[in-house]
């Protein structure tokens, strides 16, 4: 050890590349260690979290995370393996003291099952009981430990004091622990209330709005939870085909559920690119080590001459590989530690900054030193082996630098150089399809006019707006009084808008099909509107009317629906003035078509539409207590604070949420993946400068170990630029292997992110063209400098060293 630390500190610039490659490849691989662990491995802050599952339904028309009060207590009334199952939703309420201003703030609606199942207890004052889940006595709060704080001050003297909830004074009774806001579950919860049902949700099977998490029996296992439900599952795809075909129960730990698919295959994406990172380093540190073996050939063939074995010859060299290791990975730490806290800072969960911890913990540390050790042995052995099979006798006899190196260790270092370009290429061109995809997201064309928009939330309480007459009137207050704003063309209101993906899908069926074939039957998304939603959006008529304006409750069914539809079910003719049915409830209902407009596509949702079929219907017809509103200005962004006062005027219990331009709302929904393509393009501009050393220092040492032949060439008459094409071919010819081998690596990269995020990146020639030309000229000019240094050889120098 001793003697590898002096042979290190001997070669100061050799020591200085290899510690800072070592750092940055360890470095960036550590600190994806710590994002992957923290979203796909770390435990849920509950105790014995293990034992905690969610239930989930997959059906013919996909997976479902929400359940219907009917269904939730079918679900009870059939399991016993569960020692307890909490029923929640959350809640957009609107929040105020007395005598201030409401704002809307994220709640959750609980049963009393809450704090058994978690075995967590309020930090401060008491838990609501099942008493006070009954309307009437449900006004009581119990508050988030982050709301305590900030609203409070952290007072304990908070309990007893009270909160205006959507126009309800609430008492507020207890404060959780920190450790329970947990925001991959709970969102931004500033609270937590009893659950009570209305009389919609108590009678109406498809009002799926509550999640199930139960707390597994001691011995029982997640398929034997599933296993019980089997036959319930059986029993309701016979009651209720429509609703329930191929019905199957999940039942899914918590942690794996709270994780959806698109994000967990991102992190393996990042922590796998990351390796490559390291792999191009360990590439490049194989090349400096195998220049310096070239160098030392005499020496090692001196100490084998003198009885050293090839075991001793490798282990000494494996010594000042791990040593460097080591080092570069404690290095590597401390850059984690930075690129962790600058990936806390930005990172946003729920729409908040800071809130997910990246510390460096056992785990990651274990990988990094098993990283350390591994890049150690990767990068050292292949050197030590060529530098043990060297052969004494010819390697004594010779004092020419260009003869101590053999085919198999020339091959080596070119295979190393291609392994590097293609690495290199294969992260430039996920970088490059990325960031054009997130790019082209906010100049795409959508079919309506994004720019001109501005959009926020209304989330009625049905406590309060608990009759279709009462949703109607306010719908009318609201669109009257928003159009009515300076600089308006236009306003309306929705119960969905086309930002993010759609949530009501139905079946639909024309006249002449069954609805006992419910396993063929195609669906669409049916979103309720008022009459002035199309012009507002946009949205072309391709063919029949809008609905009129004085539309009523009472009118006949009348639908629009969009152009691929019609061309799905009337195909060649047109849709005006057939009728179409809708499924649901198990009943099916008809309207008639009275118009069909262009197809449209969500502003920043980047996966498929579960359907490309809309059915648009009159709110007035089924008012819901969720309704968007979407405002039409050739400058929407000014007009954010006039519409929030509009609404308070309106309703000064409902403030106006989520009130963004379309464009803010798709930055923001894109920011953490915009972090990961920055990332991504970090990790290319880390592995573009590594193999462009990486081919540089290759390419230098064949003119060092080369340069009696170049000067015997330039003596013989070559011109310099023969010899500048010789060398400069040379490198050409391994960059162009490489650059072959990564556009392939590329594709198959790209295919990844387009599974991913359909609807963001998509596989773009002139991307791929521009980062192969990009790397070429790197590698290019990496190869040129050298060369040019081969051209300047002295001929009778370099004979006078033969």
């Amino acid at each position: 050890m001793r003697y590898a630390l002096r042979s290190l500190l001997k070669s100061p610039g050799y020591t200085v590349i290899a510690l800072v490659t070592l750092a940055l490849g360890i470095g960036v691989n550590t600190s994806m260690f710590s994002l992957v662990d923290a979203l796909l491995f770390r435990a849920a802050p509950f105790p014995q979290s293990e034992e905690l599952y969610t239930l989930t339904t997959t059906t013919r028309q996909g997976k479902n995370n929400d359940f219907s009060y009917l269904e939730a207590n079918e679900i009870r009334s059939k399991t016993t393996a569960f020692s307890s199952i909490t029923t929640f939703t959350r809640d957009f309420s609107a929040v105020a003291e007395p005598g201030q201003p409401a704002e809307r703030l994220n709640g959750i609606l609980a049963s009393a099952e809450l704090f058994t199942t978690f075995k967590v207890q309020p930090q401060l004052g008491r838990a609501f009981t099942a008493e006070e889940t009954v309307p009437g006595r449900s006004q009581v709060v119990i508050l988030a430990y982050s709301f305590w704080q900030q609203r409070y001050g952290g007072d304990p003297g908070v309990l007893g004091k009270v909160l205006r909830i959507d126009g309800e004074t609430h008492t507020i009774i207890g404060v959780m622990p920190a450790s329970f806001e947990y925001l991959f579950l709970w969102g931004n919860a500033s609270f937590w209330r009893p659950l009570t049902y209305t009389p919609d949700q108590q009678r109406i099977r498809s009002y799926r709005i509550l999640q199930l998490i139960g707390r597994m029996q001691p011995g029982r296992t997640a398929s034997q939870a599933a296993a019980e439900l089997a036959p319930l599952a059986s029993v309701q795809e016979k009651d209720f085909p429509q609703d329930y075909a191929g019905l199957r129960y999940r039942v899914e730990a918590l942690r794996d559920a709270l994780m959806d698919d698109a994000s967990r295959k991102i992190s393996w994406m990042l922590l796998s690119l990351s390796g490559f990172v390291l792999l191009i380093a360990c590439a490049n540190l194989a090349n400096l080590q195998l220049a310096r073996a070239t160098l030392s050939a005499r020496e090692f063939a001196i100490r084998a001459a003198l009885g050293a074995s090839r075991r001793r010859l490798i282990g000494q060299q494996l010594t000042e590989s791990l040593l460097l290791a080591v080092v570069g990975g404690g290095l590597g730490l401390l850059l984690a530690l930075w690129v962790n806290n600058l990936l806390e800072a930005n990172i946003t969960i729920n729409g908040r900054a800071g809130a997910l911890a990246l510390p460096i913990s056992q785990g990651v540390l274990a990988a990094t030193i098993f990283a350390s050790v591994l890049t150690g042995i990767l990068f050292g052995l292949v050197p030590a082996w060529f530098a043990s099979r060297t052969d004494v006798n010819s390697t004594l006899k010779s004092q020419s630098r260009g003869s101590t190196t053999g085919r198999g260790h020339h091959r080596m270092r070119q295979f190393l150089v291609v392994a590097e370009v293609c690495l290199a290429l294969v992260l430039l061109a996920g970088a490059g399809l990325m960031q054009r995809g997130f790019a082209s997201m906010l100049v795409k064309k959508t079919g309506w006019d994004t720019g001109r928009i501005l959009t926020g939330v209304l989330p009625m309480p049905e406590s309060r707006y608990e009759t279709p007459e009462k949703r109607i009137e306010f719908f009318r207050r609201i669109e009257s009084r928003l159009t009515a704003l300076p600089g308006v063309e236009s306003a309306t209101l929705a119960t969905s808008l086309p930002l993010w993906s759609y949530g009501n899908s139905r079946q639909i069926l024309s006249e002449g099909q069954s609805a006992n074939a419910n396993a063929t039957l195609p669906s669409a998304f049916h979103v309720m509107v008022t009459p002035s939603y199309f012009a507002t959006l946009g949205i072309g008529l391709v063919e029949g009317r809008n609905f009129a304006a004085d539309v009523k409750a009472s009118d006949p069914q009348q639908v629009v629906i969009n152009d691929a539809l019609a061309k799905q079910f009337w195909p060649g003719k047109s849709a005006v003035g057939q009728r179409l049915g809708t499924i649901q409830n198990g009943q099916t209902t008809w309207a008639e078509v009275i118009g069909v407009v262009r197809s449209i596509e969500s502003a920043a949702d980047f996966g498929n539409p579960r359907t490309l079929f809309h059915v648009y219907k009159p709110a007035v017809q089924e008012p819901w207590s969720w309704i968007r509103f979407a405002v039409r200005s050739a400058n929407p962004a000014v007009l954010t604070d006039s519409v929030k006062r509009a609404v308070a005027e309106v309703d000064a219990d409902l403030p106006a949420d989520e009130v963004l331009t379309v464009d803010q709302f798709v930055t923001r929904q894109q920011h953490n993946l915009i972090i990961v393509a920055n990332l991504l393009g970090g990790f290319a501009l880390l592995g573009l400068v590594l193999a462009s050393v990486g081919i540089y220092g290759v390419i230098s040492n064949l003119v060092a170990q080369r340069t009696g032949e170049f000067g015997i060439r330039l003596a013989l008459g070559a011109k310099p630029a023969d010899v500048l094409a010789l060398v400069l071919g040379h490198g050409l010819k391994l960059t162009a292997i490489g650059l072959a081998l990564g556009l392939a690596g590329a594709y198959g990269l790209g295919r990844f992110l387009i599974s991913i995020m359909p609807r963001v990146v998509y596989m773009d020639p002139l991307s791929l063209a521009g980062t192969t030309l990009v790397l070429l000229a790197v590698a290019a000019l990496a190869c040129w400098i050298p060369a040019r240094r081969a051209t300047k050889v002295d001929p009778m120098e370099a004979l006078r060293a033969e």
